[in-house]
């Protein structure tokens, strides 16, 4: 059903720029060091034609955790990714209807999977082009997208969510459960005040003055004690190897270690830890195991682990034997 609030994209542009990082970064069993974002930049048209409006988006390409694979290389999923992104930013610059950009942008990603086979037919890679990666790819858009949509209608975007603006309800894009439901039920009216950040702990990132072969000398931290009492920090991100054991049992009880000490110095006494394997644990009986050894070697470290993120490889159906509530 139309509605006066509904949009046209007029353009749409994605440019790509260059991040080296400050220390090199270890996860999922690679070294990073330098990463692109995709910037998206996207220009739509009001319904009456009078009014104009720009949005903004930016993603890191993020191939690495997006499509962990061992038969394409990094620089080629990267390029891939980085590709598809223009590619998406063509099809945009082809759609001439309008609508509510929930709506633009799931009639628009009919066409991703396709388009997603095209491109790695192009490039001969020898696998397909995950969804995942696909969806990260094509995010800056969609949230470059709802940024003008809100910036047209003087409107945080989160508040454009509702049946006055939603050209359907989430019955068309979920099922029928969602009947009647818009995004509004979903999102908050106000935003919060204050929420927690994690600050992640990279597998080679010094946690002490012993683990730094050469201070960066910028003003900023060098160790994970050092950012604790810098950003006040309450949670913390730990990257783990999913492949060595003993390690990641003594790098989660080292990161405890120092963050005890520098708590105590600052007088906090309420912290939390997720645990982030990046797929790469073998099964779930190793999560179980390695969580009962952190505990039998520190029940307080066992306590202040909130969450574990995604330990076994994250397609569920190719691995059957990964009876995941053993874990749970």
């Amino acid at each position: 059903m139309a509605k006066a609030t509904d949009i046209r994209i007029r353009n749409a542009a994605c440019a790509f720029e260059a991040v080296t990082f400050r220390t090199p970064l270890k996860f999922g069993g690679r070294i990073i060091s330098k990463s692109f974002l995709m910037n998206v930049d996207v220009e739509v048209e009001s319904r009456d034609g009078k009014r104009h409006a720009s949005g903004f988006g930016s993603m890191p390409v993020g191939n690495i955790w997006a499509w962990p694979t061992n038969k394409v290389s990094d620089d080629q999923t990267e390029s891939a990714m980085k590709q598809f992104a223009e590619e998406v930013i063509e099809l945009a610059n082809g759609c001439s209807e309008y609508g509510h950009p929930v709506a633009l942008s799931y009639h628009l990603s009919a066409e991703y999977e396709h388009l997603g086979k095209l491109l790695a037919n192009k490039l001969k890679l020898p696998e397909p082009i995950p969804k995942l990666a696909l969806a990260v790819a094509a995010s800056p858009f969609d949230a470059a997208l709802h940024d003008a949509y809100g910036r047209l209608h003087g409107l945080n975007s989160y508040n454009t969510l509702s049946s006055k603006f939603m050209t359907h309800d989430l019955s068309e894009y979920l099922d029928n459960d969602f009947k009647g439901e818009y995004l509004d039920k979903y999102t908050l009216r106000e935003p919060k005040e204050k929420l927690p950040l994690y600050h992640l702990v990279g597998a080679i990132d010094p946690l002490t003055d012993a683990d730094v072969t050469k201070k960066i000398g910028d003003g900023l931290p060098d160790t994970l004690g050092q950012w604790i009492a810098f950003n006040g920090l309450t949670h913390m991100k730990i990257k783990l190897s999913g492949d060595n054991f003993d390690w990641d049992v003594e790098r989660t009880l080292s990161v405890n270690r120092v963050a005890e000490e520098a708590q105590a110095k600052r007088g906090c006494a309420d912290w939390v830890y997720s645990l982030d394997f990046n797929e790469k644990c073998p099964d779930p009986k190793y999560v179980v195991d390695f969580l009962k050894k952190v505990k039998a070697q520190s029940a307080t470290a066992y306590n202040r682990v909130q969450y574990i993120e995604q330990p076994t490889n994250r397609d569920l159906k190719a691995h059957p034997e990964h009876k995941m509530h053993e874990a749970a």
